[in-house]
């Protein structure tokens, strides 16, 4: 329920983006419908396979997944380093990101 709250605002300025690019109203919706199922699904495999993960699968699982939340919400939060970095926002942020924690654990 969390992640939902926390991506919606972020899923209605990407509604209303396609909507002034032009989409219409009904493949908006069914875009986000298929989104949700696909992610839905995802979800059910991933913890299918790798549910009782622990030890350096687990953590690599979940280290993955925080790097790449945090190249999501680089790209999608920091519009003016998009500018000027382009694709690479999110990369630099996730290589701050491990930096920090490298340099908190000396």
């Amino acid at each position: 329920m969390g992640v939902m709250l926390s991506n919606l605002p972020e899923g209605m300025s990407s509604s209303a983006g396609l909507r002034i690019a032009g989409w219409p109203r009904g493949r908006v919706f069914w875009m986000w419908i298929v989104v949700a199922l696909v992610a839905g699904v995802s979800a059910a495999l991933g913890y299918q396979v790798l549910g009782d993960s622990s030890g350096h699968s687990g953590a690599f699982a979940q280290g993955f997944a925080a790097g790449a939340l945090l190249a999501m919400v680089a790209d999608t939060m920091l519009p003016e380093a998009y500018e000027v970095e382009l694709g690479f926002t999110g990369s630099w942020v996730a290589v701050g990101f491990v930096i920090s924690l490298i340099l908190w654990a000396l």
